[in-house]
């Protein structure tokens, strides 16, 4: 039966306080929501939605009125590696092999598995190394990362229905923030890209996945897609992962995106930065012009001023991930890490690159 909507709001106030998210020790229950039975915890809700994670790692927002019978089951517990690597051995079934690292389980086809587990475990080495040397303390994944790897194009874009993901024109890899998981296809087996171009779709998408499960972003409410994205990109480059920060500039610029944000400039509009800050608009009108300058700017910053980027990747963590995220208040934030003139914080962008240039 389903719980009346003052029932169900009094169960979720029970379980999770409202407006932040929970604390630990958490409450695991078990629930009843569009006819299948889901265990897990509520980390958040409002007066109409909760966010119940489950203990794979899945996040799903469950209207209030429409959960049905639940029961308590003590203190949440996720699935440890050994539990989650048999429900995806049961999920993927007998074409696919789940191969473990120390933080990740990938599934994949053609004993692939160990090549790509070493991949994203020194990504994920790379990434933490990096960010603890600017002073950002992370946090370890409560969950086993998942990587998916189909064998070709035909299986992944099936692979993205079921997740009702809408595989754009050369899409080869993700990152869902619901599900916690990088999905992919190998390309390079199926003769459809090189390992190079491979690798920097898997780091691109891992990097995703670390950020979002270490503390750098929220997988609940809205984070600056310039953030995200531009975050990504600058860990495409090798030498960044490295933490190699002793020899030039060029020596850790994305070249396909700096390449890229250079032609952009010819016609790039008047406060540009501000309203890449302010909004998400220009990855929809102009994608790869968005992702040139989200790359432009994050490296910029955590090239010149990275006490202050981790300062602002610090406030966005720790927002209330209910409240809406206006441009006004994205401004604010941003100015708030960064100084209050964005005119002259853009004129030393464009002055970094130029240097940079001429080395």
């Amino acid at each position: 039966m389903r719980i009346p909507t003052a029932l169900a709001a009094l169960f979720w106030l029970l379980l999770a306080p409202f407006g932040v998210q929970a604390a630990a020790p958490r409450t695991m229950v078990e629930l009843q929501w569009e006819g299948r039975t889901r265990t897990g915890t509520v980390v958040l809700h409002d007066n109409v939605t909760g966010w119940f994670l489950e203990r794979d790692g899945r996040l799903t927002t469950l209207p209030l009125a429409e959960v049905g019978d639940y029961r308590r089951l003590g203190p949440f517990r996720p699935f440890a590696a050994v539990e989650l690597r048999e429900q995806l051995a049961r999920e993927f079934g007998t074409g696919f092999t789940v191969s473990a690292t120390g933080h990740y389980l990938v599934v994949s086809s053609r004993g692939s598995g160990e090549r790509y587990g070493r991949l994203f475990e020194e990504l994920y080495r790379q990434f933490v190394v990096a960010f603890a040397a600017r002073g950002f303390r992370m946090t370890e994944p409560e969950f086993p990362l998942v990587a998916v790897v189909l064998p070709d194009q035909a299986s992944f874009h099936r692979y993205c229905s079921a997740e009702q993901v809408q595989p754009q024109p050369g899409l080869r890899g993700y990152y869902l923030p619901s599900s916690n998981r990088v999905a992919l296809y190998d390309a390079e087996a199926s003769g459809q890209s090189t390992a190079e171009g491979l690798d920097k779709t898997v780091i691109h998408e891992a990097t995703h996945q670390v950020a979002f499960n270490t503390g750098i972003h929220s997988r609940i409410g809205v984070s600056p897609k310039w953030v995200v994205e531009g975050l990504a990109t600058v860990f495409e480059q090798e030498s960044v992962r490295r933490n190699d920060r002793v020899g030039p500039v060029m020596s850790r610029v994305n070249d396909e995106r700096f390449r890229w944000f250079q032609q952009y400039r010819g016609h790039r509009p008047a406060k540009s930065l501000v309203a890449l800050v302010q909004s998400d608009r220009l990855f929809t009108s102009q994608t790869l012009d968005a992702y040139s300058e989200a790359w432009a700017l994050m490296f910029f910053l955590l090239e010149t001023r990275p006490a202050d980027a981790v300062k602002y990747l610090r406030t966005l963590a720790a927002r209330d991930p209910l409240q809406d995220y206006s441009a006004e208040q994205r401004l604010r934030d941003f100015q708030s890490a960064f100084g209050p003139d964005l005119s002259l914080l853009e004129a030393h962008l464009l002055r970094f690159y130029d240097s940079a240039s001429a080395e």
